[in-house]
């Protein structure tokens, strides 16, 4: 029914050279004040404005129950009740335990994978309690990415409650492993034979857009030694000393920050070694958390902390082994941020009259799974937030009702 409005189509072409996939898209927004302003799109608005209080009552619910990665089966049971009460088909949970329904359009519409994932980072929280200070939700998870399954859940109300009848197939997915490396997502592209249009991760801060997968490089650095008793150290090759050289040295290893395609940053996260404070340790490691929007920088700096690291291994006289995490790549698709999609986003943000709108390739949310395949993604920001993954985490209540807003008129321009 929303066709009425004229609302315009997205164009693009694909060329294949060698391993690398570039599109070529249409750059004209894809947005329009009278798609924004229509009788339509204010029915959905009115809905999500009369039903606020069991929007936040059903937040408060679900962030409840606890589902750290790994453990995310009570909130996947519950995500599947709903997407059965909202008349999804093909509704089922994979083999990693992701939720997934399909609302199927007519012939010749796009496929976009709308996603959230269930999982938090609080291993061990077994108990949650919501507090609500005036226009905040405070708990672990309440926002990332709590805020997201909601509003996957009230769209998807919203949108059946006015009776829309879409020309494009949405596959409505809750997933598993996202804190853990997307895992939950690539176990979905690697098992659905389907040729997706665009994935749109529903995380992140209101606002911030990332067209771009975000590469991660780091991995944890292992010194070895014999050990001995302090009386018996001197002369003794010693791991903490290593830790302690290679650290300081990597620190200073100088990274891009522009452009900002190339930037680039590492950080140290976590040291340890030995067992008593009166013996030399036998074993001593750290880890680093290496980031960039560039996947030869990722490499350049990688190649440098192991040069680092082995002079520091043959000076105190150690045993050293590296281990790096090269599973999440660093990806960038030609032409992405003028492209239809991102112009879409941005305008709809504005006409939101969102506040401090960003955007960047520097994206690490389940779109960078699409991305690395060469399929054009974004993801769509949650809420406002604070102290995310801290068991303090906030979540503003009106910035939720405006992220709804936000993935509808989405919806609704790229019909």
């Amino acid at each position: 029914m929303i066709r009425k409005w004229g609302l315009c189509r997205l164009l693009f072409s694909g060329l294949l050279f060698g391993m690398w996939i570039s599109f070529v898209w249409a750059n004209e927004s894809l947005f329009n004040r009278k798609i924004a302003e229509s009788e339509f799109v204010q029915e959905l608005f009115s809905f999500v404005k009369q039903n606020e209080e069991a929007i936040i009552a059903e937040w408060r619910r679900l962030t409840e129950i606890p589902a750290p990665s790994g453990y995310e089966e009570k909130r996947a049971q519950y995500m599947k009740s709903q997407f059965e009460t909202l008349g999804l088909d093909e509704i089922s949970i994979d083999q990693a335990g992701n939720v997934i329904g399909i609302w199927r359009g007519t012939d010749g519409g796009k496929k976009i994978v709308l996603s959230a994932h269930m999982d938090t980072v609080f291993q061990g929280v077994n108990k949650i309690h919501v507090k609500r200070e005036g226009n905040v939700l405070i708990a672990p998870g309440i926002g990332d990415d709590t805020a997201s399954l909601i509003n996957l859940i009230w769209s998807l109300r919203a949108f059946k409650k006015v009776g829309f009848k879409p020309k494009n197939t949405y596959y409505f997915l809750a997933t598993v492993g996202e804190e853990t490396g997307f895992d939950g997502m690539r176990v979905f592209m690697d098992s659905v034979d389907q040729d997706f249009t665009h994935i749109i991760a529903l995380d992140g801060d209101l606002g911030k857009v990332h067209y771009g997968a975000l590469g991660f490089g780091g991995g944890k650095i292992t010194f070895r030694g014999p050990g001995a008793h302090t009386m018996q150290s001197r002369g003794v090759p010693n791991p903490n000393l290593a830790v302690a050289k290679a650290i300081d040295r990597i620190c200073q290893i100088d990274l891009p920050s522009m452009p900002i395609e190339k930037w680039t940053i590492l950080n140290v996260g976590m040291i340890m070694g030995g067992k008593v404070r009166n013996a030399v340790s036998q074993e001593s490691s750290f880890t680093i958390d290496l980031r960039s929007g560039d996947q030869e920088e990722i490499g350049e700096a990688q190649k440098k902390i192991r040069e680092i690291c082995g002079d520091v291994a043959s000076e105190t006289g150690v045993m050293l082994e590296i281990q790096f995490d090269d599973r999440s790549k660093a990806f960038q698709i030609p032409g992405a941020r003028d492209s239809a999609l991102v112009q879409t986003v941005v305008d709809v943000l504005e006409y939101l009259e969102v506040i401090d709108i960003e955007v960047d390739p520097l994206g690490s949310t389940e779109a960078n799974v699409g991305i690395e395949r060469g399929i054009l993604s974004v993801n769509l920001g949650r809420t406002y937030g604070r102290y995310k993954h801290s068991l303090r985490e906030e979540a503003d209540i009106d910035g939720l009702f405006l992220a709804m807003k936000q993935i509808m008129l989405l919806i609704c321009c790229l019909e």
